[in-house]
């Protein structure tokens, strides 16, 4: 089975939305064994939603249409596959009913505009949506798979996963497509394929590379029989991981701040940063991770000179002398922030983001980020390459992955203790 995604909206096509959806189904197909032969986006026009999904039709065994299932007369995807599958549309009457309930409890009469949310292409099965007011549709005809799905995210995510996954996986049989994916931070994508050229030829299966930043993750793909496909991938792995080391930081969906938490959790620690440059983005990526409470007390973003003094303590006069972007800055901060919220580790990042140099000109791109415990504080001093936004997002997978090894031999030497 392969797929074809289809997105509808104007607001994608303008740019003033960003499409998130297709990025999330392909990664999903993918952990299914799907893969994506081709995605778009078209205009809420019916014309253009019919010529898109008769051409996904003619190539793909399922094609998944998203956005388009609103109230306005511009939403025109159920009306355009019905025509395309030459069904009609028919109220569902326990539907409307869940329409007329939601606005009910809001004190607000349901507009009539809202009723065609209620059609639904005959013969097709319903996708519960606690997210929104338009439910999704599967149908299915002549072989092939059709779903129809919200265009918000947070709706289509969660309906994705509990309504389609289950009988995506279901209806997938036979070859497997696979698709492994290491994560690796301190190389670049070039250096990392300089690195894998160093192995000779390789008959195992093909590896691609995906830069974010500084992490790349390196994908490992197979395709074919099971049994085969999962044996070739996991030869792969062990091979990658005996050349790379300690490089590789995960595999597949994990990421430093995940692993990070993990630690912390698992050994009942905590965490508290001072930003500088980063402005608060390290407090973000921490954040974003689930159960993050358990461990992370608190953040202080001191951007301005006033705020490193007043907020963390900082001496003035140190600042004079060594400058607010360097070495024992970085380390006070750290120090300042694990001493204020009372914590097992501190971080602490300052450094120039861009465009422009400060009153010391240091280059733009020099970062210093420090991380202390009670084994004392250490410092790394970083030259980093990009623009504003650029600086930021590296400094802050920097401090993760100094933080995640530092954690490591925290651990280390306690279960060595023992």
């Amino acid at each position: 089975m392969q797929a074809d995604i289809i997105c509808v909206g104007n607001e994608l096509l303008t740019g003033l939305i960003e499409n998130s959806n297709t990025g999330f189904l392909a990664r999903r197909l993918w952990s299914l064994g799907i893969p994506v032969r081709e995605s778009c986006v078209v205009a809420d026009e019916e014309n253009a939603i019919r010529t898109a999904l008769e051409r996904a039709l003619e190539a793909s065994e399922l094609v998944i249409l998203t956005g388009g299932l609103g109230p306005t007369d511009d939403d025109l995807t159920r009306e355009a596959v019905a025509a395309i599958l030459d069904l009609p549309l028919v109220e569902n009457h326990q539907w409307l009913e869940r329409l007329e309930g939601f606005f009910n409890e809001r004190g607000i009469k349901m507009p009539e505009s809202n009723r065609k949310q209620a059609l639904f292409i005959e013969g097709s099965t319903l996708l519960e949506n606690r997210r929104g007011t338009a439910p999704g549709l599967i149908v299915k005809k002549s072989g092939k798979l059709i779903v129809l799905l919200p265009g918000p995210p947070h709706e289509l995510q969660v309906m994705f996963d509990e309504a389609v996954l289950p009988v995506l996986s279901k209806n997938n049989q036979g070859n497997l497509t696979k698709v492994k994916t290491l994560k690796v931070f301190g190389l670049g994508e070039s250096l990392l394929e300089e690195k894998i050229k160093e192995l000779g030829k390789w008959d195992l299966p093909a590896i691609s590379y995906v830069a974010r930043g500084y992490e790349v993750d390196l994908q490992i793909k197979g395709y074919g029989d099971p049994a085969a496909v999962n044996d070739s991938i996991e030869r792969a792995e062990n091979i990658l991981r005996g050349l790379l080391g300690d490089y590789i930081f995960g595999s597949d969906d994990e990421t430093l701040a995940g692993l990070v938490a993990r630690l912390l959790i698992e050994h009942k620690m905590t965490l508290s940063l001072a930003e500088s440059c980063s402005g608060g983005l390290l407090s973000d990526f921490v954040t974003d991770v689930p159960g993050s409470s358990k461990f992370y007390r608190g953040g202080i973003v001191a951007y301005s000179r006033e705020a490193k003094e007043k907020l963390l303590g900082i001496n003035s006069q140190l600042l004079d002398l060594e400058g607010e972007v360097s070495e024992a800055t970085a380390k006070l901060m750290a120090d300042g922030a694990r001493e204020i919220f009372e914590t097992d580790f501190g971080v602490g990042i300052t450094g120039i983001a861009g465009p422009e140099s400060d009153s010391s000109q240091n280059p733009v791109g020099l970062v210093y980020i420090a991380v202390s415990s009670n084994k004392g504080c250490e410092c790394k001093k970083l030259k980093l390459i990009g623009g504003r936004r650029a600086v930021k997002e590296r400094s802050s997978q920097f401090a993760l992955d100094m933080l995640k090894k530092i954690l490591e031999k925290h651990i280390d030497r306690a279960d060595r203790s023992q």
